[in-house]
């Protein structure tokens, strides 16, 4: 993981939730603008939540709440029509891959089949 300020990482938060209002304001030019209204509100309420948490607890508790929330997001069909989760899927990655994590990786952790090193070190924290 890359250690990157709280500063910097809100800055990237608050560029991030600004694309997400963009997307909301043109979701209803898109051919399913309720989708693409609920993800794009999915996405700035996580990211707006993120911001929160980093200027109320730090980025390392920023990281544990996101983590464990990327985690219990339900594995989404691709015949299920979920955009809040997809919506909120999305940010949690943005949010690691701005700290160095992929979501090959995540995705990985989450479905059981590797164990990631900042994994052991979140989960350790939260103790």
């Amino acid at each position: 993981m890359v250690q990157v300020n709280s500063e910097d990482l809100i800055k990237a938060l608050k560029r991030f939730k600004g694309l997400a209002k963009q997307d909301l304001l043109s979701s209803e030019l898109t051919p399913d603008p309720a989708f693409w209204r609920t993800h794009a509100e999915a996405r700035r309420t996580e990211y707006k939540r993120l911001i929160e948490i980093i200027k109320d607890s730090g980025v390392e508790n920023a990281c544990v709440y996101a983590f464990h929330t990327y985690e219990s997001l339900p594995t989404i069909d691709e015949t299920m029509n979920l955009p809040e989760y997809k919506g909120r899927e999305q940010a949690l990655e943005l949010f690691f891959q701005i700290l160095g994590v992929g979501p090959i990786q995540l995705r990985s952790a989450r479905s059981g089949h590797s164990a990631l090193n900042f994994a052991t070190e979140l989960s350790q924290q939260r103790m």
